[in-house]
């Protein structure tokens, strides 16, 4: 993976500010912890470092919702069935303010303060990648909800899991879709966090392996808030497509430039964003016809005891929201699904017990896909569909017989919009 001296002084400052929180931790369970493990008076506590500000508040608000629907549903059936006796849920939510170092800070604060000893991850790899070194040092699982980098799964972790893929194998399905349509060269542009450098390298791979002529690529600063200079570097190449992996602020932010600028293109697909329904929101028309990798959607094939099928999941969330969901959501929602299934299976919320059943799912069916728990704790076998951007909504465009929905490839220049 490529890393830019930024990137570099970014991951040693996180580096030693884990290293002085943990320096700190203790590993002492606080008074109120019962012999059933994490749980009293009947609740199961689950704690939840997530971003309600900052520049992932966007992305943290549609976790905390997935993870809220899933607690709303169990609380409403009586709650987890542990050995016969039913536990009401409480996820206990911490604004981590889209900080890396508040992530792993409000984990210890979690662990220590508040006596929980199962948690489901902030979002964003970096957030999780610091949380989850927290949660490994006191041995209590963490399940991923919001970043699928491989860097937080090879580090010889015991207590991580994860609902997400890698993020590398975001965009295959992407470039399957734009080869139909006739697409050769593609610009790629990425944020130096770990999701997106990740999510880029695998990209450009399978371009390259796929006959696509990669004619630009290059990184940015996270949460930067002008990318002129990359756009007139891309509009001298001219290439078919642009696909951009970031988040929603960078997402949005290239669509407007690239409209002032004027740089056209037969296709736009980015990893974040399209699926979220404030994007086409904020960009109204412009937002028509844009591409964007899911890991999700309501047309999927696939149901489970709690959700039902993928299209009762987003009729719940909405009348629970007022919003169809994206993908974040659902993620969430199927993480914390796990956490129930492992707590459940466990026949406690013993952390270590909980850990092992996590460890034990092996291939599991829910709303939001087939897939296999692997050893280190990410997944594999889950099967990712494509959406596009049409009157503001997200509509699943592939694999298969969704492609029959796809509009406008090759995209109209700006102008004529």
């Amino acid at each position: 993976m490529r890393k830019s001296k930024k990137g570099m002084a970014w991951f040693f400052v996180l580096a030693m500010s884990l290293a002085l929180i943990l320096s700190g931790c203790g590993s002492s369970t606080t008074a109120g912890q019962t012999a059933a493990g994490n749980s009293a008076a009947g609740t199961i506590k689950i704690g939840a470092p997530d971003a309600a500000t900052g520049s992932l508040a966007n992305e943290g608000k549609l976790v905390h919702d997935g993870y809220t629907l899933w607690q709303n549903l169990v609380n409403q059936q009586g709650g987890l069935n542990v050995n016969g006796k039913k536990y009401k849920v409480d996820i206990v939510f911490k604004d981590d303010q889209s900080n890396p170092t508040n992530s792993a800070s409000l984990t210890e604060q979690l662990y220590t303060q508040d006596g929980i000893r199962l948690f489901l991850s902030p979002y964003a790899s970096p957030n999780i990648f610091s949380a989850t070194t927290v949660a490994e040092r006191h041995k209590v699982p963490m399940i991923a909800a919001g970043g699928g980098a491989k860097s937080i799964f090879t580090r010889g972790y015991k207590y991580v899991f994860s609902s997400y893929p890698y993020s590398g194998e975001y965009l295959g399905s992407v470039l399957d879709l734009l080869k139909t349509k006739g697409i050769k060269s593609v610009a790629f542009l990425h944020a130096d966090d770990l999701f997106s450098q990740e999510a880029d390298q695998g990209g450009e791979a399978y371009a390259k392996s796929h006959g696509f002529d990669v004619v630009y690529s290059a990184q940015y600063p996270s949460n930067t808030t002008d990318l002129t200079s990359q756009l007139t570097q891309i509009a001298q190449k001219k290439p078919d497509a642009l696909i951009g992996t970031g988040h929603f602020q960078e997402a949005v932010l290239l669509v407007k430039e690239s409209k002032q600028m004027n740089v056209n293109f037969k296709a736009i697909a980015f990893t974040v964003g399209p699926s979220m329904p404030s994007f086409g929101q904020t960009l109204g028309k412009d937002s028509e016809g844009i591409l964007g990798a899911s890991l999700w959607t309501p047309d999927l094939p696939y149901k489970d005891d709690i959700f039902g099928t993928a299209k009762n999941y987003a009729k719940l969330y909405k009348e629970a929201f007022g919003v169809e969901p994206d993908y974040h959501s659902a993620m969430a929602s199927a993480a914390a699904e796990m956490m129930g299934m492992a707590i459940e299976k466990a026949g406690s919320a013993d952390p270590q017990k909980v850990r092992d059943a996590l460890a034990n799912l092996g291939t599991i069916s829910l709303f939001d896909g087939t897939f296999t728990v692997e050893a280190n704790g990410s997944i594999s076998g889950l099967k990712l569909p494509v959406i596009q951007v049409q009157n503001g909504q997200a509509v699943t465009v592939w694999p298969g017989d969704f492609s029959k929905n796809l509009k406008d490839i090759p995209l109209p220049p700006w102008n004529k919009r």
